[in-house]
């Protein structure tokens, strides 16, 4: 029986109770996606669809609020036929594994057969990949030979190794990359399964056909691992002509040198939509900040910029450059010599700045950003945006999966783009001028989040509100909860005195999630999901931020106090705030 239940203000989790249902429901409204040129009313509908996430039970829809109503999106889904997967045009997927897995003699124990009949089975049947995991290029493989249903380790090994080949439950799998893990080993692999220059980067995508081919001579897995190989690390960077993120001094008529990084200083746009394979959307964790830059010195609102967390960061002019930095308040000073073109009658030159608004810098010229008064991140635009390599559309740094440029280092030459000469820069506009919250001003660290005034999030409840007791809603709301020093891009991690009861104590299949997601761990103590939020989980959400709370968490530091209250009904449906450009300003480009 479907049932549709509320992710937040851009995002449906579609409940369809089995495996082959929720894949039926994802083609079917793939299709309607697909067909979205045509003019019959649903096409309308599904036009407004962003994204989809299927998983074991559900299929989670993202769309845009702009365009459709979520109840209108609810109805439409209703609509289509409730019938499993009967897609017959697969892919299928060779893949050559040297069965000598650590926990091939036990998974042969708990089956009662022999190790070599646990490869046989293994690969005597195709399996279907069904979803992506918990790491891009790492899917989730069904329909197996059914005598496979073994349980996951009791103590999850610190490291898998890529490559490795496992099972979990009715589960099958192949680990992409180094990384912790529970499920049972059997073999390994040398097949990549992800290639961030490959197209598809995902060796298995879902809906493809797997087989697994017992292999012996180690020479031939070599030889395929070359397979999927396309060009160098040098070819690519040669190829996008950009010299940022570590990749080394080159010529550069128009950038900013990075003299000071910070703590952190990465590449972010407005991310990538490729949950499909495992890979997080990403993007600037602020995004009414970072569009903000990118307005005040006329840029389109995707264009790359940098994401500073707690400020103290340096950057020096290459060319005479437009520049603008919003976000957390930040003192802001520019200095110069008489090598830089400024003032060549002085020595030095000093000039403070003390609201977001367009800076033009002149060759040689240092920027200098001091620590947040209040707040985490900042962000730093430059006329023309930046130029960096993308990965699956986007040149945003996933912190959790380390897909984009690494973060930025001191000696780094940043390049920028060619502007676009019809874009006037922006109005500038007081620190809190981008925020409809009038927490963020300059008042210093007790601004945002002291524990006398904890920062306030508006929440919608659900999709998963109703597997916790009312006395857990309660503590929910009541609560002064506070933000760990466990917290980064992916995730702040929550404590509170009282932690959150389940009702029900199932475990969850695994289903996809959105950032603002209140992902509640056996613990209690919840954890807020970020921009680099996994793409699929298997802890209930018992609520998820609004688009504007959402903005406002990512200026968060460790130790912030904050209070969550349910959202207004007009909150749920408008949220207007997404768009900095104000109904009374230009769209960044001059009349003529």
């Amino acid at each position: 029986m479907r049932r549709i239940l509320p992710a937040g203000q851009d995002a449906l989790l579609v409940e369809t109770g089995d495996l082959h249902y929720a894949l039926g429901l994802y083609h079917a409204i793939g299709e309607a996606v697909a067909d979205a040129a045509s003019l019959g009313v649903p096409s309308k509908v599904f036009a407004a669809i962003t994204e989809l996430v299927p998983a074991a039970q559900t299929v989670l829809v993202r769309f845009n609020p702009r365009r459709i109503r979520a109840a209108s999106l609810a109805e439409a889904i209703m609509a289509l036929p409730d019938t499993p997967d009967q897609a017959q045009e697969h892919r299928t997927v060779t893949v050559p594994v040297i069965y000598d897995g650590e926990d091939l003699e036990a998974v042969a124990q708990l089956l009662g057969i022999g190790a070599d009949e646990v490869v046989a089975r293994h690969t005597g049947t195709a399996w279907t990949a069904a979803f992506g995991g918990f790491a891009p290029g790492f899917t989730y493989l069904v329909d197996g030979d059914p005598i496979f249903d073994v349980p996951r380790r009791a103590t999850p090994r610190l490291s898998v190794p890529s490559g490795a080949v496992g099972l979990a439950g009715r589960f099958s799998g192949v680990y992409p990359r180094e990384s912790s893990g529970g499920w049972q080993l059997i073999g390994h692999t040398a097949m990549p399964m992800w290639d961030a220059h490959a197209d598809p980067p995902a060796a298995i995508m879902p809906g493809d056909r797997v087989m697994f081919h017992a292999e012996r001579d180690q020479t031939v897995m070599t030889d395929i691992a070359r397979q999927r190989r396309t060009l160098s690390d040098r070819d690519i960077r040669a190829n996008t002509g950009n010299s940022g993120s570590g990749l080394g001094p080159m010529t550069c008529d128009h950038g900013l040198r990075v003299i000071r990084p910070g703590l952190l200083a990465l590449f972010e746009d407005q991310g990538r939509r490729a949950s499909a394979m495992g890979v997080a959307g990403s993007g600037a964790c602020d995004m009414p900040a970072y569009r903000l830059a990118n307005m005040l010195v006329g840029n389109p609102p995707d264009a790359l910029a940098i994401e500073l967390t707690a400020g103290d960061a340096a950057f020096t002019a290459i060319g005479n450059v437009v520049v603008a930095v919003t976000g957390a308040p930040v003192d802001l000073c520019i200095t110069g010599n008489a090598t830089s073109g400024a003032d060549p009658g002085h020595t030095t030159i000093r000039q403070s700045l003390h609201r977001q608004e367009a800076i033009i810098l002149h060759d040689g010229e240092t920027l200098t950003i001091g620590m947040p008064h209040a707040g985490l991140r900042d962000y730093l635009a430059i006329r023309g945006g930046f130029i960096a390599p993308m990965t699956l559309g986007s040149a945003s740094r996933d912190t959790m999966s380390g897909i984009g440029p690494a973060p930025l280092a001191a000696g780094d030459t940043l390049i920028a783009g060619t502007p676009d000469s019809l874009r006037s820069v922006g109005r500038p506009c007081e620190w809190n001028g981008h925020l409809s919250t009038s927490t963020m001003h300059h008042a210093g660290p007790e601004a945002i989040g002291s524990a006398d005034h904890p920062v306030w999030l508006d929440v919608m409840l659900g999709p998963h509100d109703d597997w916790f007791t009312p006395a857990a809603i309660g503590t929910l709301f009541d609560t002064t909860w506070q933000v760990t020093a466990q917290s980064n891009r992916t995730g702040l991690r929550l404590n509170g005195p009282q932690p959150l009861e389940r009702e029900d104590t199932r475990e969850l299949p695994s289903e996809g999630m959105v950032p603002g997601s209140l992902e509640v761990p056996g613990s209690g103590q919840p954890v807020l999901f970020l921009r680099d939020q996994p793409v699929t989980g298997g802890y209930p959400v018992i609520a998820v931020l609004t688009l504007d709370a959402l903005a406002l968490a990512a200026q968060l530091p460790p130790g912030a106090s904050v209070r969550f209250r349910k959202a207004e009904e007009s909150a749920m449906a408008a949220p207007e705030s997404q768009d900095v450009s104000h109904a009374d300003e230009h769209d960044g480009k001059e009349s003529r």
